[in-house]
């Protein structure tokens, strides 16, 4: 059996790496217009800060791959996709068999309609190319804004701080990260930020990136004007739905898959940011190692198992403060209980989302001591009632709950 996947990111490699596993006769070939090996795109950062060079940053060795069996083709685009045919299309024209197709190529930056977006000096920074080509950009200039408030955006913030630049970041909604904070843990992350001298400025939409060739600055909506000459665009990403499209794939958001990972045509699956699943693209890495597990077991065929969803969890350093969110964060429903604890002076937020005692939802900011044992109460959904008052205190024994 031969296994193409298209795409070396999280969700391409771990599915090669899990086909290995359960069947090592499979062959497996990996297609990416990528020059570098599989690298974790959160970590970009520090190859814009120059903290590391690009190989620093790559998950596996060449080894690896060699030693699993693994054939990546880098700087090799993937033209098309004939599916009666069972071939992908490579650039050069060439054609390639497979019996199984994972599409795994992932998503592309999303580049708002703003006047003056092609002007030179706005940049989008979605791999190490990119990351490489701001750094030496930087040189010439002193102010950057980021447009976008969200995880890279706010890590790419800090980088550019490190390499001698002012920034400011304009952020659309009220609130920094509303998919992983509520207002009170994004206020206190804002606080913590702006000590790094990097200025926020909340609720505002860019109209207009403003200079001649060259850019001077932008406009908002609120009537202010920013200078800077340098913009970084952090607004999201959109799936790569562009080969699926041409293929007759079903395609909504992203390629849609069902609940076996595979998409509207047989043999031809989709995990990651590209993947719609139950009209959802996740977005997230966790869900991209669970589909990408899932699809690499089914593809093999031995055995199969059902995709039901990930649940929404972020755990991990945002500009060096630890930030854990798992669950429902944000209820709105009344039967929800939120049960809350602030130190304002260590800059720590702690929130948990009860319903019917049991914890739906967390968020833990600026700590992590305590989120193994949070976790590990919501998956058990073990009634907490009786601990409510205190369950959040620095000192609370959580092990009192297990015995």
């Amino acid at each position: 059996m031969h296994v193409v996947i298209v795409g070396s990111g999280v969700a391409g490699v771990t599915s090669a790496r899990i086909l290995r596993e359960k069947d090592p006769k499979a062959k497996i070939s990996i297609y990416t217009d990528e020059k570098h090996l599989y690298y974790l795109r959160p970590r970009l950062y520090e190859v814009l800060s120059g903290e590391a060079n690009p190989q620093e940053i790559y998950v596996f060795s060449e080894q690896w791959y060699e030693k699993r069996g693994i054939k990546v083709h880098l700087n090799t685009k993937v033209l098309g996709l004939e599916t009666d045919k069972k071939q992908l299309i490579l650039e050069d024209y060439s054609r390639v068999n497979y019996d199984k197709v994972l599409l795994a190529n992932g998503a592309h930056p999303f580049i708002p309609l703003i006047k003056g977006v092609e002007k030179i000096g706005v940049f989008a920074l979605h791999s190490i190319k990119d990351a490489l080509t701001i750094k030496e950009y930087t040189k010439k200039t002193r102010k950057t804004i980021i447009i976008g408030g969200g995880l890279l955006g706010l890590e790419f913030a800090v980088s550019l701080r490190k390499l001698g630049q002012q920034v400011e970041v304009v952020e659309i909604f009220q609130r920094l990260l509303p998919r992983q904070l509520d207002q009170d843990g994004a206020t206190i992350l804002k606080e913590r930020i702006e000590t790094r001298g990097i200025k926020i400025v909340l609720g505002v939409k860019t109209e207009e990136i403003l200079g001649t060739k060259t850019i001077s600055g932008i406009s908002l909506n609120s009537g202010k004007e920013l200078c800077g000459n340098l913009v970084i665009i952090s607004a999201g990403v959109r799936s790569n739905i562009n080969l699926a499209v041409e293929a007759g794939i079903k395609v909504e958001k992203g390629v849609v898959v069902d609940q076996y990972l595979q998409t509207s045509v047989d043999d031809v699956y989709a995990a990651g940011d590209v993947a719609e699943f139950e009209e959802r693209v996740y977005g997230i890495i966790p869900a991209a190692l669970e589909q990408a597990k899932i699809s690499a077991i089914n593809m093999v065929g031995r055995e199969k198992h059902v995709y039901k969803g990930t649940t929404p969890s972020t755990i991990l350093k945002i500009v060096g403060i630890d930030l854990t969110s798992m669950g429902l964060i944000n209820p709105e429903d009344p039967k929800y209980e939120e049960i809350k604890k602030i130190n304002e002076e260590k800059g720590i937020y702690k929130k948990i989302v009860l319903e019917q005692g049991k914890i739906v939802g967390a968020i833990i900011l600026g700590d992590k001591k305590d989120v193994t044992w949070i976790r590990k109460l919501m998956n058990q959904q073990i009634d907490v009632t009786k601990y409510e008052d205190f369950i959040l205190e620095d000192d609370f024994d959580y092990r009192k709950i297990f015995s």
